[in-house]
């Protein structure tokens, strides 16, 4: 028996465990896969732009640990889905890009023709042009190698011709899971093992390698046992439960978590990526242990140990014998609270901070968050309570706008019953508009609260940091409402001192999308900035 490549492809999909592919599909090799992928039960999800397909199967994959997928026509297609992989290549989501690509015809003309496989194997682990001779042993190698530490993107490209080159029908890959580095780490152990013997005010750091299940568990059996403050990444926010009385804030590498971090003896990192990090120099003096798998090559300091292998065992192994810390409750609650008061927002009307206080309060419990990038993601992060992993969904290696709207939608799509949230500026809502229409087609339940000020406001303030003159950051005010309802959403809008209190009911149970676009005031960010990063 024989089968096309296009459906060798579909049955490694299949195999791994992929149950939809997203994306805006062109004339070519996509229609094959649509169909292919149809009768083996996956689904194609239209989105109307390639950037937010990319993002919602880089989420999907965030949650569900099952490669992402993401489908995109030749030329000006595959150009358009780069910001998608560039965000699974910073924030570690694997996925699997496949686009359609140009016959190797040198006789034709170069209409919509570039090299695509330069163009990602930046942002990429991998690039393949899919075809009879490499569609076994290479493709299941480049599939595995999204789930490698780090984990991350891979390409395929597949013309016409050869998605539709018929092979012999080949066995599933035998081996689901990539191999694990073999590393000898006995003597790192003993090394930070007698770390933590002498230390008396160790601060842990939990990052995005600590949300993986095994892993955050472990993490929460260690703080246990030092009883030392903890400070998580926005990507691991909700590893340790924000209700832990050994929780302090968030780290990013700047200012705000400088009073935990210059009291420390020794820091010690759990599954923190260096690309959690903005760029800023380290300002710390206490010896930094770092608990990665991967490399730690790129951190801002020399780690005074680095262990990878499996983390969740290595975590385990450091808390059997794990001392108490010197650390006082009284103390680290100190330390929260300073925190919390330095990023808090002054300013009448509503705010970022009492529209996350509000959407907190009435939202049902164990609603997700999904936070586009802007001024008004610090208070989000700051003030949504998070007692999960994944409980608060984020850009942050990447920082890109227009993220919360696909985010959420694919929240709603792996977890049909779960509630999900997408807070998001006026800025990212204009990038990523024409997905209302996307979610109101497939009927995904998810409220969108725009924090609408008519400015970039994040770029407005470092405008004014600088002393520049205000250009190029301001617009006129946009009638979110109005289009979303155009869009088919239902949708409301609050002017700066309107209530948001008897709308949220009707916006949080709406069977389809819903958005409340909400006039804010921006007063305040300046000083919750400079708070946080210095």
């Amino acid at each position: 028996m024989t089968q096309s490549v296009v459906e060798r492809l579909v049955d490694r999909l299949e195999a791994f465990g992929v149950e939809r592919i997203f994306g805006v599909p062109g004339g070519g090799s996509s229609l094959d896969l649509i169909e292919a992928a149809g009768r083996k039960g996956i689904d194609f999800v239209l989105c109307r732009t390639e950037t937010a397909a990319a993002l919602m199967a880089a989420v999907s994959a965030e949650l569900t640990g099952v490669p992402g997928v993401v489908l995109t026509g030749i030329g000006p297609s595959a150009a358009s889905v780069t910001n998608g992989i560039a965000y699974a290549s910073l924030e570690r989501a694997p996925v699997i890009l496949v686009t359609d690509a140009s016959a190797k015809d040198d006789r034709l003309a170069p209409h919509q023709v570039f090299d695509q496989q330069a163009l990602f194997a930046p942002i990429t682990k991998g690039s393949l042009r899919l075809s009879g001779d490499n569609a076994g042993a290479a493709l299941d190698r480049l599939i595995l190698s999204t789930l490698a530490d780090p984990r991350g993107p891979v390409h395929i490209d597949i013309s016409v011709a050869d998605a539709r080159t018929q092979i012999p029908l080949e066995a599933k890959p035998a081996n689901l899971t990539p191999p694990e580095k073999t590393l000898d780490c006995t003597q790192s152990l003993d090394v930070l093992g007698e770390m933590l013997s002498r230390s008396r005010r160790p601060v842990l750091i939990a990052g995005l390698q600590a949300r993986r299940a095994g892993v955050f568990e472990s993490a929460r059996h260690l703080l246990s046992r030092l009883g030392c403050p903890v400070l998580t990444s926005y990507k691991a926010k909700g590893v340790i439960a924000e209700t832990d009385p050994h929780f302090v804030g968030h780290f990013t590498g700047a200012a705000a978590e400088s009073d935990t971090l210059s009291q420390a003896d020794l820091i010690l990192t759990l599954g923190l990526d260096p690309i959690e990090l903005i760029p800023a120099p380290w300002a710390y003096t206490a010896p930094v242990a770092v608990v990665l798998q991967g490399p730690a090559e790129a951190f801002p300091f020399t780690p005074a140990v680095h262990l990878g292998g499996n983390l969740a065992s290595t975590i385990e192994t450091l808390t059997r014998s794990a001392p108490t810390t010197a650390w006082r409750v009284e103390e680290i609650a100190g330390l929260r609270a300073r925190m919390g008061a330095s990023l808090s927002l002054k300013g009448g009307g509503w705010t970022a901070d009492s529209i996350v206080d509000a959407l907190a309060k009435a939202a049902p419990s164990g609603t997700r968050l999904a936070v586009d990038a802007g001024a008004h993601m610090f208070s989000a992060m700051a003030r949504w309570p998070a007692a999960q992993p994944h409980d608060v969904l984020k850009s942050h290696g990447l920082s890109t706008m227009g993220f919360a709207l696909p985010a959420a939608m694919a929240s709603s799509l792996a977890n049909p019953t779960r509630p999900v949230i997408a807070l998001i500026g006026d800025g990212g809502m204009l990038m990523c508009l024409a997905e209302l229409s996307t979610a109101a087609r497939l009927n995904i339940p998810v409220t969108v609260v725009v924090v609408n000020d008519g400015a970039l406001s994040l770029i407005d303030i470092k405008q004014q940091r600088l002393n520049h003159p205000p250009s190029g950051v301001r617009y006129p005010p946009v009638d979110f409402a109005g289009v979303a309802r155009g869009l088919g959403c239902q949708a409301w809008h609050l002017g700066i001192d309107d209530s948001i209190e008897d709308i949220l009911p009707e916006a949080l149970t709406a069977k389809g999308p819903s958005l409340i676009d909400v006039t804010v005031s921006s007063s305040g960010y300046y000083d919750q900035l400079t708070a946080l990063r210095g």
